[in-house]
């Protein structure tokens, strides 16, 4: 039997006292009347997100465990319950084929048919990967140790180049990241049509668009002209990586980045996440709004200072805001940190 400071800690409990993880507190409400998105759409299977996650027999953390589950494995979603709040931003478990999980740790994920690979992909096509994770490669042999590149998660963007046939018969596709190449399968990558990147309320002055973001309530809502017109639960940065509070502005944007902190893996705060979607930068140090897949842990402070949304809610607001990039382009700035859409952090 697992300990129940052993069960905390694999899900990130430890320091906090059973009362302040229980105390039935859900984030004050926004002040606007627009419908935040669900913490689980209907998707019907989770990858495990964390170094691994315990399955109990019932939704809290005092049942059974029957299961161990290690990062990166996928379970089927039978239904979402209500259960024990662990932390006070969620109270919703998952019942699935392996026993009862928490939400907030797993990534939801659907189940699209396999994609047709393309051939004429101009000078490039952005793509987002549609299946829970793939296995990437410096070059299209799969068959190589050497070769191996790490791995790619459900809702990454990534830039498709060329398509190729790989040692393995299979069709490829070349990505391009800013400092190096990989080889995905094809299969695994949906093109995103031009539509679904284009700007977003286009007609409306610049100077009209506002983001504020609430650091207490742990919200991201989008104004036009003074109205709340998308809103949206968030996680940003953790106590001793805050994100910064003040006026910003948008001055970079991405369709795609691989996010890299430290240069030493055994240092407790490295991390290198690739295609991570539709990143606005809005304030020094590079902090930014941008996609998550790494958890679905909206609602409460969890990151190094960006602001964590769905890679959905991302999309949205990276077609929102100014100012427009260009979708040929990895990266686009503006000349002037004070012409992108204003971002009010509040405490």
């Amino acid at each position: 039997m697992v300990s129940r400071r052993a069960v905390l800690k694999t899900i990130g409990l430890v320091g906090l006292s059973a009362a302040a993880a229980r105390t039935g507190l859900l984030p004050a409400r926004a002040e606007t009347s627009l419908q935040f998105p669900e913490r689980w759409n209907g998707e019907p299977l989770a990858r495990i997100a964390q170094a691994y996650q315990n399955a109990r027999a019932e939704p809290h953390t005092d049942a059974p465990v029957v299961a161990e589950l290690l990062r990166d494995e996928v379970v089927r979603v039978r239904r979402v319950v209500r259960g024990e709040q662990v932390f006070w931003n969620s109270d919703l478990w998952l019942e699935t084929n392996r026993g009862y999980l928490y939400a907030a740790f797993v990534q939801p994920v659907r189940f699209p048919l396999p994609q047709k690979p393309q051939a004429d992909l101009g000078e490039g096509r952005w793509a987002q990967l549609i299946v829970p994770y793939s296995d990437v490669y410096k070059k299209p042999d799969p068959f190589d140790p050497e070769a191996e590149a790490g791995r790619i998660y459900y809702g990454g963007v990534f830039r498709v180049e060329e398509l190729v046939t790989g040692t393995d018969g299979r069709s490829w596709y070349r990505i391009r990241e800013m400092y190096q190449t990989i080889y995905a399968r094809a299969t695994h990558l949906r093109l995103i049509p031009e539509e679904e990147l284009t700007p977003l309320s286009p007609d409306v002055p610049p100077e009209e668009k506002v983001l504020r973001l609430s650091l207490s309530e742990q919200t991201l809502i989008a104004y036009e002209y003074g109205e709340p017109v998308w809103a949206s639960y968030v996680s940003t940065g953790v106590a001793h990586r805050p994100t910064p509070e003040g006026v910003h502005y948008v001055w970079d944007k991405r369709i795609s980045e691989r996010m890299v902190a430290s240069t030493a893996s055994d240092d407790p705060d490295f991390y290198n996440l690739p295609g991570v979607p539709f990143v606005c930068y809005f304030a020094p140090n590079w902090v930014a709004i941008h996609g998550t897949y790494w958890h679905n842990d909206y609602g409460r402070p969890r990151s190094s200072g960006c602001v964590n949304l769905t890679p959905e809610g991302a999309r949205w607001v990276w077609r929102w805001t100014t100012p427009v990039a260009p979708l040929d382009r990895l990266y686009y700035q503006t000349r002037n940190r004070l012409e992108g859409t204003k971002v009010i952090v509040t405490a």
